[in-house]
């Protein structure tokens, strides 16, 4: 059975426009009593179920989410960097694409981008870190603390002979030499069949990172559109077209891609390409004189005549009740891009709710919405990009600033651009 990942904290440094460290934590602050529905305890911490990262446009809110992305992404694909059949077809794109560093300062080419996180696993909290200097991986760490903090894992150069192994990892000490320069050591455990780095690669990449201005029907999940899926669906689709009775999906796979991998490493093994094609049909109510006597199909074409904003609450809700039904982590990108605030106040109320939410899924989500940050939201949830005239951004979590929600109109002072672009002024 695949663990599920409750996400402490992320960090960065050296990527995008986070030109100097920033770190972004879950862990609810306890000197704040507001709001403790809003939480939920693992093992020796207390997390906050929703977390927001609010922002004004370019103040880094997208790069903040490819934090994540690019850390799933490099301990997925690290291995595959060197299989030159895939970087001169057509997959060579995703594999040439370079994480960026902060580039308004020249001095930064010769700095380490380095991205970490700190997760739990059965109450069990690891941390995990990489830097890169020049595509060469100069840096890997690997804690766990279950009542002591220990190594597991720690790298000091690009060198596999500069690899300590310990504990469960201590098994791939002798394959070790497999890791090359570019590579992650924690990837070639996994990709080598080591449990301990099984466990955690594969709770590492179960972490959904959705951006909602660009709409997405996910559809690998075989119980995303089952009958009781569609119920749920239908119900918070009702909020946004109240004549909708019931969707039916369809979903045919076909083959885009199949191409040789001609390298020893791989057993001249092939990889395929598929591309899903989602069909969905409504029926609507029909109604005479004030009264519903019919249901029917085809009075719309769901993806051409419902409004956008219904269109990406429904491309959304595969997301988020797998993560509700299952545990894990959603992190959406401009929660509020296409929908009506109640709409996206109804998809947080599912996250908080523990009836709804019982296996304690986090929802992390940016947005430029003040009215989202300021009502039954603890401060600690909040957190604040700033981008200063340099170009770099810096996040401050609001729970920093002391001041009473009695006196201070927190809607107000956002709306007025407080916490605009020079964040100083203000934490």
């Amino acid at each position: 059975m695949m663990q599920k990942i409750i996400l402490k904290s992320v960090m960065a440094e050296n990527f995008a426009s986070f030109a100097n460290r920033v770190v972004f934590t879950c862990v609810a602050d306890e000197s704040k009593k507001e709001y403790q529905m809003n939480t939920f305890q693992a093992g020796e911490d207390t997390i906050n179920k929703v977390s927001y990262v609010y922002g004004a446009n370019g103040s880094g809110k997208t790069f903040f989410c490819k934090i994540l992305r690019e850390f799933q992404k490099m301990i997925l694909l690290s291995p595959l960097y060197t299989i030159k059949d895939l970087q001169t077809g057509v997959l060579s794109k995703e594999f040439k694409k370079q994480i960026p560093y902060f580039i308004f300062d020249i001095e930064h080419e010769e700095i380490p981008i380095t991205l970490g996180a700190d997760f739990i696993i059965e109450d069990v909290t690891y941390h995990y870190e990489f830097s890169i200097l020049k595509q060469k991986i100069i840096h890997e760490l690997l804690t766990r603390k279950y009542r002591r903090t220990e190594k597991i894992l720690e790298r000091t150069s690009p060198n596999y002979q500069d690899i300590t192994l310990k504990s469960e990892l201590k098994s791939f000490e002798s394959m070790k030499n497999v890791v090359k320069e570019n590579m992650l050591c924690l990837t070639m455990a996994f990709v080598l069949n080591n449990e301990l780095a099984n466990t955690l690669v594969d709770a590492i990449k179960e972490i959904k990172i959705l951006n909602m201005a660009v709409p997405h029907l996910g559809a690998r999940n075989p119980e995303a559109f089952s009958k009781e899926r569609i119920q749920k669906y239908v119900k918070i689709l009702q909020k946004a077209d109240p004549t909708i009775r019931e969707i039916q999906v369809q979903c045919k796979e076909e083959e885009v891609l199949r191409q040789k991998l001609k390298s020893d490493d791989f057993e001249n093994k092939e990889v395929i390409r598929t591309k899903t094609t989602v069909e969905v049909k409504s029926k609507h109510a029909l109604y005479q004189d004030g009264i519903e006597i019919d249901t029917v199909a085809d009075q719309i074409d769901f993806f051409e005549d419902e409004s956008l904003g219904t269109i990406k609450l429904f491309t959304t809700l595969p997301y988020l009740f797998d993560v509700l039904e299952n545990g894990g982590v959603l992190i959406l990108d401009e929660i509020e891009n296409g929908l009506h605030l109640s709409l996206v106040k109804e998809m947080i109320s599912l996250f908080i709710n523990e009836e709804s939410n019982p296996h304690h899924a986090q929802l992390i989500c940016t947005t430029h919405q003040p009215l989202l940050v300021s009502e039954n939201v603890k401060r600690d949830q909040v957190w604040i990009l700033s981008k200063d005239k340099f170009g770099k951004s810096v996040i401050n979590r609001l729970s920093d600033k002391s001041f009473s929600r009695a006196k201070v109109n927190l809607t107000n002072q956002l709306l007025e651009g407080v916490f605009g672009c020079n964040p100083e002024k203000i934490f």
